[in-house]
């Protein structure tokens, strides 16, 4: 039985409020804003933010760094990108990872605004 009373504690239920992205324990700096497209990827991780303008990629962490209690991406943010479709805005992110030339960043999403979705290509 207390198993099962510890393992009810860990993770929160349906109608508990989420702790924000920006207050993640895990994180190795400050959020910053990012113009970009969302999609769904092959591989982990499967959400992926590509930076507008040039060839960074950031890697969305729903698993390596899922915390208990914590939002590493807004269900109104999820909600919106698909398989079938990609999501241009812009994001307030998070770092889990510090940045290095050749590797995808980890980052939660705290927000995204001016969010524009489309069929992918």
């Amino acid at each position: 039985m207390l198993a099962i009373v510890t393992s009810h504690a860990q993770s929160p239920s349906p109608g508990t409020p989420q702790k924000s992205c920006r207050e993640h324990p895990r994180l190795v700096g400050s959020c910053f804003k990012l113009h970009g497209r969302l999609s769904v990827y092959n591989g982990a991780p499967t959400l992926r933010i590509w930076k507008i303008g040039t060839k960074r990629v950031f890697g969305v962490s729903e698993q390596r760094f899922a915390e208990p209690g914590y939002s590493n991406i807004p269900t109104s943010v999820r909600e919106k990108v698909t398989e079938e479709n990609e999501v241009t805005g812009d994001y307030l992110v998070c770092p889990f990872t510090k940045p290095r030339a050749g590797e995808m960043q980890m980052i939660c999403v705290e927000s995204g605004e001016n969010m524009v979705s489309r069929k992918r290509k």
